[in-house]
């Protein structure tokens, strides 16, 4: 018996029915995986200032919706005015440091403020150093001293607007250039936290600040009445800055992800966005691991 002969509309469809079949196969086959550009996660350095940027760092100025690194940790390259004299800035609770180094193997990184760092004269300081709780970075507590800076000092019953405690005896002003001058009723302190002498003596100052540096570019004792220290030497330890550590992640998807050789990838809103890999793949289910042998996708990461 003779099977009737499709027409050619009837082909028609049927092709198309096997192509739309073939597809659907292949998109099943693919899973959940995607691909990004692989710049996203920057394989060689980025120098900044003789500095590596990478990850979990990452700039600040990387275009798109997500990026690869840890959450707060953008670099940005500030060439000040001077191409030659670059400088890689990360910003903690809108205050900015300048990154001295990054040690990748310790997971230090080395910050100063940047305003300090940037000067060679006598450094103001006009802020606490605030960690938010989001960014995933902390002191490294056995290499951190604290400086406390009083600002606006003025002191004894005359004390305008009104009769302020009496000055400690041991203890005097900074003389760096001309904070020892005029005016004679507003006077200046910069002292670890150790020779911080007892008492409400502070509240005859207008502004109280604490920043870590680090334990050894502070002597040992005796710095409040110690003209060098009082001249530059705080200037120096606040240069030389504090250290910083954080932690891989050991928990959740992005923990899931770095276990697997993988990066995180997030959206610029901090929410985790993907395992990124390194063939240029999102990781299925945010591993790595789990990636399908077909190296083919028609999707891109966000943002790039």
């Amino acid at each position: 018996m003779l099977m009737p002969s499709l027409s050619h509309h009837g082909r028609g469809l049927l092709f198309l029915f096997l192509v739309l079949v073939l597809a659907a196969a292949v998109a099943s086959s693919r899973g959940d995986d995607d691909t990004y550009a692989v710049s996203a996660c920057r394989s060689r350095p980025y120098l900044c200032g003789g500095v590596n940027i990478s990850y979990p760092f990452y700039l600040a100025s990387d275009d798109g919706e997500s990026y690869c690194g840890y959450p707060g940790l953008a670099v940005t390259c500030d060439n000040n005015n001077n191409n030659n004299n670059r400088r890689p800035v990360l910003k903690l609770g809108g205050d900015s440091y300048t990154i001295s180094g990054i040690d990748y193997a310790n997971l230090t990184v080395s910050l100063a403020d940047a305003d300090a760092a940037g000067s060679s004269g006598c450094p103001v300081v006009d802020h606490n150093v605030t960690i938010p709780p989001a960014i995933r970075l902390s002191l490294i507590l056995h290499s951190v001293d604290y400086l406390f800076f009083f600002a606006g000092c003025t002191f004894g019953p005359d004390a305008e607007p009104d009769p302020k405690p009496p000055k400690p005896p041991t203890i005097k002003p900074i003389t760096c250039g001309d904070m020892d001058k005029p005016p004679a009723d507003s006077m200046a302190f910069v002292l670890p936290r150790g020779e911080v002498p007892p008492g409400d003596w502070s509240t005859a100052c207008r502004q109280v600040f604490e920043v870590p540096v680090l334990k050894s570019s502070v002597p040992s004792k005796d710095v409040a009445e110690d003209p060098v220290w009082r001249n530059d030497g705080y200037g120096e330890a606040l240069r030389a800055g504090f250290l910083l550590g954080w932690d891989r992640s050991s928990g959740g998807r992005c923990g899931q992800c770095e276990q697997s050789s993988g990066k995180c990838g997030y959206s610029r809103a901090g929410e985790f966005a993907g395992c990124l890999c390194a063939d240029g793949r999102v990781g299925d289910g945010g591993s790595c691991s789990k990636i399908s042998a077909d190296s083919s996708s028609a999707l891109s990461w966000p943002g790039t």
